[in-house]
């Protein structure tokens, strides 16, 4: 099974995690240790993120350190700018998810395998989307994100425009949807789009960039 998870967040603020000023590095550390802190007994996790497994959590006293788990000297090699070594490169990448989940207006996820993409894609093309706003194109459009690409995982991005541009041709071409599943995972989908207007306007008022739209395919 894969999954797509999307969030509303600037592109620059999503570069600018690599190699962070003090400042942003400062929120960005408390971010990443509430996320490392041992979860509470008995507590339920929540979030999007929260299906994928521990994520900054392992056994105490573990001998073996996985290599997409992240550990407290990832997170300061991220915000540092620093060489991540490609045994350490799958832990930075959930690093980096972790603090722009934490950062982003909002965030919803698509369970999707690539062939199930394709056929989604296909569906919306058939009732008029442009591939320029498919799912497919959205992960070919490479973040410049400074770290090396990791295997399993796609990271791409629209601009806020095109954001706004799928949520008006994607609810345009609901009713030419043939299946019921594809037609609740599209309005769903939109819902989740219209909000990038409210959240541009509060953006703006806090100094922030408006949101774009940032996409981790994991599958």
């Amino acid at each position: 099974m894969g999954e797509l998870r999307l969030y509303a967040i600037g592109i620059d603020e999503v570069r600018g995690m690599v190699g962070a000023d003090e400042g942003y590095a400062a929120q960005l550390r408390e971010i990443a240790h509430r996320a490392l802190a041992p979860e509470p007994v008995g507590a339920r996790s929540g979030g999007l993120l929260s299906r994928l497994g521990p994520i900054f959590r392992r056994v105490p006293a573990s001998p073996v350190v996985s290599p997409t788990d992240p550990e407290p000297h990832d997170v300061e090699a991220l915000l540092a700018g620093a060489y991540v070594p490609p045994d350490r490169v799958g832990a930075a990448w959930r690093v980096l998810e972790t603090l722009v989940q934490g950062v982003a207006w909002g965030s919803t996820k698509l369970d999707l395998t690539g062939a199930e993409m394709d056929v989604l894609d296909f569906a919306l093309a058939r009732g008029g989307v442009s591939a320029a706003v498919g799912l497919h194109h959205l992960l070919s459009s490479t973040t410049s994100v400074a770290l090396l690409p990791v295997t399993g995982l796609t990271v791409g991005w629209h601009p806020f425009d095109k954001a706004l541009m799928m949520a008006s041709a994607y609810r345009g071409a609901m009713a030419e949807l043939e299946t019921a599943d594809h037609r609740e995972l599209i309005a769903a989908l939109v819902v989740w789009l219209d909000g990038f207007v409210p959240w541009a306007e509060v953006a703006q008022q806090l100094r922030r960039p408006v949101p774009d739209l940032v996409g981790f395919y994991a599958g």
